[in-house]
């Protein structure tokens, strides 16, 4: 396997790497189009001045802040000329989200409609209005609703008339878990023939991905493709974003109901989710633009497609490539090119033995190392994370990543390079550069064909790029020495491309799941990338390159450790509750975190005692507050009777301090349980959780044997605006993530 000379090969290297940069580079938002642009497209800038009006101030639920921006968005969307109403229903978690303590709450959903000229089905354009305690929620979820907002503004400037129905669907109660979805489903309980572009954010800025859709999703993915400038998707990313993410969305509340549904969302500078500066001024107008560009193309072209029609019912293989190009591919394509890549293979593996340059055992063996530093690598950069938490103790409570990962990113890259080069020379050491490069398209090819037939719709991040690798390599055996090289080069570019888009993109995401999406991607990518270093790489100093670059990722770390300091623009994550027992006029502080810098004051790292323990089961710190006269919660009995050994007892709950959640709580399950008026099967295992109760009160119904009942009941307010006496607010560069709050909680008496 002559292949290019030293100087040549790794020329052609750096060229690769070079394309690989750039294909990232080019994947990311650039620029936007400002509030003068045309009225018929879609401009960032005009809808940045919906972020501006809806988050200048946390907006969760239950609050005057969230009353304000739903009746400011109902009259925008009205200014527009749309039929618009708040639909106030009770929502519930979805089948999708199982929980010991059921959330449920009062949701006004804002729904406003732009008639078709001959509907044949309805286009609703989804985002959730409301935010989290903690956070302004510019990102999440403003840049959705704005996104909404700016493209139906967009189509009625330009004139033209859709066939179908575009419905503006901002749902409300997002944030406690999907209830404002699930209520408008239970009153639209079949949405099918309807396609719901769902639009979040996990971040503030980078691409945005359409990372989730409804299977069988082939007649939309050619939609997306065909009409979206960006359209950033890869069927990888929605064949494991069902039951293997934890990340949810309107999604998992609408799919129930049989709509299409496409969700789209972007993921980078994670730092600043459900994060007080989730503000106006940390909303990136390009990623804006890439949303909204989208989201406008895809609502035209949908707008006028027969949507009762049927629908391609496949789910192909699909990805982005550079210059805003999604390649569609049948799911036989990825089976024959993995069968291809894997022929190929081994006729290269058959040439190299004839030839006497190595045998099939070294093959083998190089391959099978190459096996075992996927795994070295990923846990190399577990490690290297694990370690920067704990040489940095606030890192523990990050929801995703730091302010300023990117030096962390970069460790992450050259570590995973590390592995790679220690692999490339005990390999070429130990079994020869030619059973190297041949045992990196065997594992390559082995991966390959195990992931076409496990996920083809998923395999294809690996299949293509081995087998034109596979395929340069086989070229090289009937190419003239002097093109071999060049020859080679060519068929690594899709390697190159898939680098680019299988590693910063991934890697702004967070850094919790680069140990296994961004680390593989390198080792195997770039694993192919070194053919064309098979007689470059240095024969006496060859170690040099492993250890330089592990020495490199511990700087990077480090400086990444010193460059990223905690201040009154990047706060600490912190969490603290305020519980009283008002039956026994006792208070806990409790934490669900071990005490940090700032807590340490109110807790210690132990977990609370009875009755506590059994209201904040997952609290891992605690200490004895002082009590503060807070007025309890109520619970009116509206009826008790017991028939046939069974007892049904009706409540009315109210917060007396206006709180905007409450909670029913019992250690053994009742048999039946109706809240709100509606009944929840199964029971709860250990109560309900209810946002934005009714000035009026709560209704609850339960039916439970005969007998003594143990209730209590909860409510929560968010601790900062709880007017806690003993409680200091925090210092600038701390602050309290939406779950920290004041509860005061008391038995139910009389049962």
């Amino acid at each position: 396997m002559r292949i290019g000379q030293r100087l040549s090969g790794f020329l052609a290297f750096v060229f690769l790497l070079a394309v690989a940069a750039a294909t990232a580079w080019e994947q990311q938002p650039h620029g936007h189009l400002p509030e003068s642009a045309a009225a018929d497209v879609f401009s960032a800038g005009r809808a940045f001045q919906v972020v501006q009006a809806i988050a200048q101030r946390p907006h969760p639920v239950g609050t005057a802040e969230h009353d304000r921006v739903r009746d400011d968005l109902a009259g925008r969307l009205r200014e527009l000329g749309l039929q618009t109403e708040i639909q106030t229903g009770i929502g519930r978690y979805p089948g999708a989200l199982a929980r010991d303590v059921f959330g449920m709450g009062r949701a006004d959903n804002i729904v406003a409609r732009l008639p078709g000229t001959a509907s044949t089905g309805t286009i609703y354009l989804a985002a959730h209005y409301d935010s989290v305690a903690s956070s302004p929620g510019a990102n999440d979820d403003g840049v959705g609703v704005a996104t909404v907002l700016e493209t139906l503004r967009a189509l009625r400037a330009g004139g033209a008339t859709l066939r179908n129905d575009v419905v503006a669907l901002l749902t409300d109660a997002e944030e406690p878990g999907l209830l404002g979805a699930e209520a408008f489903v239970t009153a639209h309980p079949d949405l099918r023939g309807s396609v719901i572009i769902n639009h979040e954010a996990r971040g503030a800025g980078g691409p945005v991905f359409m990372w989730r859709s409804t299977r069988p999703d082939g007649d939309l993915v050619r939609t997306l493709a065909g009409a979206a400038p960006r359209p950033n998707a890869d069927s990888l990313s929605t064949a494991l974003a069902g039951e293997q993410t934890s990340s949810n969305t309107d999604f998992a509340a609408f799919e129930s109901a049989g709509p299409r549904v496409l969700d789209f969302a972007y993921a980078g500078r994670s730092a600043y989710y459900h994060n007080p500066f989730d503000d106006p001024a940390h909303v990136d107008r390009a990623t804006l633009q890439q949303m909204g560009a989208n989201t406008l193309a895809l609502t035209r072209e949908l707008g006028d497609r027969d949507l009762a029609g049927s629908s391609a019912a496949d789910d192909p293989a699909y990805f982005p490539l550079p210059f805003g190009i999604l390649l569609v591919l049948p799911i036989w394509v990825i089976v024959v090119l993995a069968v291809l890549g894997a022929g190929s293979t081994g006729w290269v593996i058959w040439r190299v033995r004839q030839a006497g340059e190595t045998s099939v055992k070294r093959v083998f063996g190089s391959a099978a190392l190459l096996l075992v530093a996927v795994p070295a690598a990923m846990a190399a950069v577990y490690g290297l994370w694990a370690a920067a938490k704990a040489a940095r103790p606030e890192y523990q409570p990050l929801f995703v990543d730091p302010y300023r990962p990117e030096f962390y990113y970069a460790a992450v890259i050259v570590l995973s390079v590390a592995v790679l080069a220690t692999w490339f020379a005990l390999s070429r050491r130990w079994l020869g550069p030619t059973a190297t490069a041949a045992g990196l398209l065997c594992c390559s090819s082995l991966v390959a064909a195990l992931f076409a037939f496990a996920a083809p719709a998923a395999a294809q991040v690996v299949v293509v790029p081995t087998v034109a690798a596979a395929l340069g390599v086989a070229a090289t055996f009937v190419t003239p020495h002097r093109w071999r090289l060049p020859v080679l080069t060519v068929f690594l570019l899709p390697a190159a491309v898939f680098l680019g888009l299988g590693v910063w993109a991934p890697l702004q995401t967070g850094l919790v799941a680069a140990p296994f999406l961004a680390t593989p991607t390198i080792v195997l990518l770039g694993g192919l990338l070194t053919l064309t270093l098979t007689h470059t790489w240095p024969a006496r100093h060859g170690w040099a390159v492993p250890a330089t670059a592990l020495l490199l990722a511990a700087a990077l770390t480090a400086t990444g450790l010193a460059l990223d300091p905690l201040d009154e623009r990047h706060p600490m994550t912190s969490q603290l509750v305020y519980a009283l027992d008002a039956d026994r006029d006792q208070a806990q502080w409790i934490s669900r975190s071990p005490a940090d810098r700032w807590t340490d004051a109110f807790v210690e790292d132990s977990a609370p005692g009875q009755p506590f323990a059994a209201l904040w089961a997952d609290a891992v710190a605690s200490a004895p507050a002082p009590t503060q006269a807070l007025p309890a919660p109520t619970a009116e009995i509206i009826s008790d009777t017991t028939d046939s050994g069974k007892r049904t007892l009706r409540l009315r709950l109210r917060s007396q301090r206006a709180a905007p959640s409450l909670a029913l709580r019992y250690p053994v399950a009742p048999q039946a349980l109706r809240v709100a008026g509606r009944e929840l099967n199964p029971v709860p295992h250990k109560g309900i959780q209810f946002y934005a109760p009714p000035p009026e009160g709560l209704e609850v119904e339960l039916i439970a044997p005969a007998g003594p009942l143990d209730l209590t009941v909860v409510d929560y307010n968010y601790l900062p605006v709880s007017g806690i006496e003993h409680y200091r607010d925090q210092p600038a560069d701390v602050y309290l993530r939406q779950d920290s709050a004041s509860a005061v909680f008391t038995r139910i008496a009389g049962l």
